[in-house]
């Protein structure tokens, strides 16, 4: 049966969706991960971090918020009512349509974890000599590794 195999579909691409909306999610949140170990460093040599904290506490609550609303929407469903012939069509557009919309949210509720991870790093980056405190920290590495071998 055709409505079948759409109802079927419907059900495929909000699957798909959620997936890949969660694989962009983790991306985001190693992205965190990375600026926050870096906002560590920063505060361990001395530097004011106290904006890049709050941002990244923003951050991590959209993560969440992202995160909950994708557990939300790869569980629900799209079925077909299936009536007369006439309102067959208009129920199957209201169930695609039900499914777009949903799903435009969620793309939404994930770019705004996006953005507010974006601004994590932007604050970090707006710390005077922050990127100085990281190559300090590179170079000492290596030079210690370099004075153990003389």
């Amino acid at each position: 049966n055709v409505v079948e195999k759409i109802d079927k579909r419907l059900d495929e691409i909000n699957e798909n969706r959620t997936n890949h909306f969660t694989k962009t999610l983790d991306k985001i949140e190693h992205a965190l991960d990375r600026v926050r170990s870096r906002a560590d460093k920063a505060e361990a040599n001395g530097l004011d971090v106290a904006s890049v904290r709050t941002a990244i506490s923003t951050a991590e609550t959209a993560i969440s918020s992202a995160r909950s609303a994708i557990a939300t929407q790869a569980g629900k469903t799209y079925p077909i009512t299936v009536g007369t012939e006439e309102t067959l069509r208009s129920n199957v557009e209201a169930a695609r349509k039900a499914l777009h919309d949903d799903l435009k949210k969620v793309r939404e509720i994930v770019r705004v974890a996006h953005d507010a991870v974006r601004k994590v790093a932007v604050a970090l980056a707006q710390i005077p000599r922050v990127n100085e405190v990281e190559d300090a920290a590179i170079e000492s590495s290596g030079s210690t590794g370099a004075g153990t071998q003389q």
